[in-house]
């Protein structure tokens, strides 16, 4: 699953700390400015499998 985080640098980062106590992060974007709004900025964050499962290879 592709979560999208907007808003102030300070909520993206609160959000992006609450969803990786929760679900299990797979990767995370880098975090950039929204276009014609240098104070919003945008973050993806793709959710990896359950941790209870094996990865295979």
């Amino acid at each position: 699953m592709r979560i999208r985080i907007d808003g102030t640098y300070a909520e993206v980062a609160y959000a992006a700390n609450k969803i990786r106590t929760i679900l299990p992060v797979g990767s995370v974007s880098p975090v950039r400015p929204r276009f014609k709004r240098p104070y919003i900025w945008r973050v993806f964050i793709n959710t990896a499998p359950k941790r209870d499962t094996r990865w295979t290879a």
